[in-house]
C-alpha cells in the first residue's frame, strides 16, 4: 500500500473512488466560492454548504515561471480558471507551453502533484486543455 496524503483537504472530497473538487455555496446570496469558508466572502453569511465544482472551466490568465520551484520542475504553468458558477480558481497547469492560451477550456484533474522524499505521495487537483483550441492570446 502507497502512502498518500491530500493537499488541501478542504479543497478535495471522496466521492466512490474519486477526488471532487469543492466549493462553497450560500443560501443567502447564491454566489459559490473556492475554497470552502466559513462564512460567505460575499455577504458574510455562514448559511451555505459545501458543493461540487464544475469540471471544466475557461483559462482567465496564466504566468510561467521558468526555474524550479519547491519539488516543481520547469516550465511551471499556473493560473486562474473561471468556472461556469462563477467561482475563479487558481491553480497548476499541465500542458505545452506553447499551447496555452488565454480563454482555452481546461478541465480539472486529480493526482499526485509530487512526491516526497519517503516516497509519500501529495494528491492535488490540475487542469490540462479539454482538446484543440483556437484563438486566445498567448
Amino acid at each position: 500500500m502507497r502512502n498518500e496524503v491530500i493537499f488541501h483537504s478542504e479543497a478535495l472530497e471522496k466521492e466512490g473512488n474519486t477526488l471532487v473538487q469543492m466549493g462553497f455555496r450560500c443560501d443567502a446570496c447564491g454566489k459559490t466560492s473556492y475554497p470552502v469558508y466559513e462564512l460567505c466572502p460575499f455577504c458574510s453569511s455562514g448559511e451555505g454548504s459545501k458543493t461540487p465544482l464544475s469540471n471544466t472551466g475557461t483559462l482567465f490568465s496564466y504566468s510561467v515561471t521558468r526555474v524550479p520551484v519547491g519539488p516543481f520542475k520547469p516550465p511551471i504553468i499556473a493560473g486562474y480558471i473561471d468556472l461556469p458558477e462563477g467561482t475563479r480558481v487558481f491553480g497548476q497547469i499541465r500542458a505545452d507551453v506553447k499551447a496555452v492560451k488565454t480563454g482555452m477550456s481546461l478541465k480539472v484533474e486529480t493526482g499526485t502533484i509530487w512526491t516526497e522524499k519517503d516516497g509519500t505521495e501529495v494528491i492535488g487537483y490540475y487542469y490540462t486543455p479539454c482538446g484543440k483550441e483556437k484563438g486566445g492570446a498567448e
